[in-house]
C-alpha cells in the first residue's frame, strides 16, 4: 500500500502551492485595481485643479483683483498672494481655520498633504507677481480608498477559505491516479514475488533432494531433474511475461502497414493444427469476411491473436472444440476465438485482464500459467485500438470478440 506518510505530505503540499498561487494572483491583482482607482481619481481631481486654475487665470487679466472670483467649481478653495501677503482668498466654511501656508518647494505642482485629520490636493503655482493655490479636500475619495482596501482584504481573506477547500477537493481528485498507480504496482510487486517464489521454492526442494543422494545416477533422478527443468521453463516464460508487460506499458509507437488478416489467421492457425491433433481437440477456422486488408501493427495483432488461441489450447479438454472465426460488421472486423472448454465464471470475468489473476477451478487443476497473458492481450488491444468482449459460461465455452476498428 502506499505510504500514507508521503501521501498527507504531498497533499498538504499541493494545498499549500494552490493556495499560494491563488493568493498571490488576488493580491497582485488588488494592487492593480486599487492603482488604477487611485490614478484615475487623483487624475480626475487634478484635472478639476487644472480647469480651475485655467478660470481663474482669465478672471486675473480681465478683472480688478476687487472683484470677487467666480469659481468654476465652489468645493475648491483658493488663494492668491502677492508676495507673501494674501490678496484674496474664497471663503470655505468649515475649512475656514485652515489658512495653508505658502510652502517654498512646492511651486508648480501638485501635491497631497494632510491637516488636522483631513486630507487635501493641492496645485500651487506662480504667475507674474501672483501666487496662486487652489485646494480640494478629498477626503471622500480616500475614504473610498480605505473601503476599497478593507473590501479587498475581506475578498482576500474569503479567496484563502473558497481556495483552499477547493484546492483540497481538486488534490484528492489529482492524487487518486497517483495512489492507484502506487496501490497497482505495490500488487504488482507482490503478486509477482508471489508467483515467482512457488517455482522457486520447488526447483530448490528438488536440487534438495538430489544432494541427499549423492551416489545417485541421472537415471536415477530423472522425474526430479524434470520437474525442475519444467519449473524452471515456468519461471523463464514468467519472466518473458514480465518484460513484454514492461516493454507494452513504455511503447506507444505503432509500425503500421498493410496487413492481409486473412493470410496472418491462416498462418497463426497452420501452427496449432498439428498441436490439435496431437492433443485430440477439433481446430476450425472460418474465414467470411471480404475487407482483408487492414491498416495496423502486424506483428503485435499477431502476438494478441496468439495469446487467445494459446490460451484457447491450454483450457481444453480432449475432444473439446476450438474455432477461430473472421466476420465483418459494417466497416468492422471481427476476430472470434471460441472454446467449449472450462470457461469463466460470471464473477471473475471482469477479473481476468488483471495481472496474475487466475480462476479457482484452474489453479486447482494445476495448469500451467502465470496470469499474465490477458494483462498482455489487454495492453496490445489498447495500442492497436481494438476491442474485446468475453461471454462465457462455467465448463460450456468461452468466446472472444476481437473488434477491429478498420478506418
Amino acid at each position: 500500500m502506499i505510504n500514507k506518510n508521503v501521501f498527507n505530505k504531498t497533499k498538504v503540499s499541493l494545498i499549500k502551492i494552490n493556495v499560494a498561487v491563488v493568493v498571490s494572483f488576488f493580491i497582485i491583482f488588488s494592487i492593480f485595481i486599487y492603482s488604477y482607482f487611485q490614478g484615475l481619481t487623483y487624475n480626475s481631481v487634478d484635472k478639476n485643479l487644472n480647469d480651475e486654475l485655467e478660470n481663474i487665470t482669465v478672471q486675473l487679466t480681465s478683472s480688478a483683483m476687487f472683484s470677487p472670483i467666480v469659481l468654476k467649481d465652489p468645493s475648491n478653495m483658493v488663494y492668491i498672494y502677492e508676495g507673501n501677503r494674501v490678496k484674496y482668498y474664497t471663503r470655505n466654511g468649515y475649512f475656514e481655520d485652515m489658512l495653508p501656508k505658502l510652502r517654498e518647494n512646492k511651486k508648480n505642482s501638485f501635491f497631497t498633504y494632510t491637516e488636522n485629520g483631513y486630507t487635501f490636493r493641492e496645485l500651487s503655482l506662480e504667475i507674474g507677481k501672483y501666487k496662486i493655490q487652489i485646494i480640494r479636500n478629498i477626503d471622500s475619495q480616500i475614504n473610498s480608498f480605505k473601503q476599497l482596501i478593507y473590501v479587498f482584504v475581506i475578498g482576500i481573506i474569503i479567496a484563502i477559505i473558497i481556495t483552499y477547500f477547493i484546492a483540497l477537493y481538486l488534490t484528492k481528485k489529482a492524487l487518486i491516479p497517483i495512489e492507484t498507480a502506487w496501490n497497482n504496482q505495490a500488487k504488482f510487486v507482490q503478486d509477482a514475488s508471489h508467483e515467482l517464489r512457488t517455482p522457486i521454492s520447488i526447483v530448490s526442494s528438488k536440487l534438495e533432494s538430489m544432494l541427499r543422494s549423492p551416489d545417485s545416477t541421472i537415471s536415477d533422478e530423472v522425474e526430479l531433474i524434470a520437474d525442475a527443468m519444467k519449473e524452471t521453463r515456468r519461471i523463464k516464460k514468467m519472466i518473458n511475461d514480465l518484460l513484454c508487460l514492461t516493454k507494452e506499458d513504455s511503447i506507444t509507437t505503432l509500425n503500421k502497414e498493410e496487413v492481409n488478416i486473412e493470410q496472418l489467421i491462416n498462418e497463426i492457425s497452420n501452427d496449432y493444427l498439428d498441436i490439435a491433433e496431437i492433443q485430440n481437440k477439433k481446430f476450425n477456422i472460418n474465414l467470411n469476411a471480404e475487407n482483408k486488408i487492414i491498416i495496423t501493427d502486424k506483428n503485435k495483432l499477431r502476438q494478441l491473436i496468439l495469446i487467445f488461441i494459446d490460451n484457447a489450447f491450454k483450457y481444453t479438454n480432449e475432444n473439446d472444440i476450438i474455432c477461430i472465426n473472421l466476420t465483418e460488421e459494417g466497416r468492422d472486423i471481427i476476430i472470434t476465438i471460441e472454446d467449449s472448454g472450462m470457461g469463466i465464471k460470471d464473477d471473475e470475468i471482469s477479473n481476468i485482464f488483471d495481472r496474475f489473476f487466475r480462476s479457482e477451478n484452474i489453479r486447482s487443476k494445476d495448469i500451467d500459467g502465470s496470469g499474465i497473458g490477458l494483462s498482455i492481450a489487454k495492453m496490445l488491444s489498447t495500442s492497436l485500438d481494438i476491442d474485446i468482449n468475453v461471454k462465457s459460461k462455467l465448463n460450456e465455452f468461452t468466446k472472444f470478440n476481437l473488434i477491429i476498428h478498420n478506418k
